[in-house]
């Protein structure tokens, strides 16, 4: 799935919920029009297989702008250079192999304001509705 697409998609959305299922390796965003009492998600955002996912910055108001897609850990990783180095004592040489692999799908949030967040998968992206 392509950048303009998602932003198409989900751009200048709220981001209502974020749900992570350890188990199952999933991360789920929920999106909807301004958050209101009487205010449901009308969109989500799944990613399957997740081998690796980052989020800080979390906010009362956080609303999607664009995500950035990578096709390659090289690129992926100058873009959160900073973060990587931090986390170079964490991050087993196993697992570093594990996130270089070329099948893997590199994805960084782009806010218009709140969380920041990256993800690296395994599986591409689904956008589906929510009813």
């Amino acid at each position: 799935m392509y950048s303009d697409k998602v932003t198409r998609e989900l751009g200048d959305l709220f981001v209502y919920n974020l749900n992570v299922d350890f188990r199952e390796r999933k991360t789920t965003l929920e999106f909807g029009q301004y958050i209101k009492a009487d205010s449901k998600p009308t969109k989500k955002i799944i990613f399957a297989n997740v081998i690796w996912q980052e989020f800080s910055q979390f906010d009362f108001v956080n609303i999607f702008n664009t995500v950035e897609i990578d096709d390659n850990f090289e690129t992926f990783s100058k873009k959160h250079n900073l973060y990587f180095e931090k986390m170079k004592n964490y991050i087993s040489s196993d697992l570093l192999e594990e996130l270089k692999s070329a099948k893997n799908k590199f994805y960084t949030f782009k806010q218009t304001a709140g969380f920041d967040c990256f993800i690296i998968t395994k599986d591409e992206i689904r956008i589906e509705d929510i009813i």
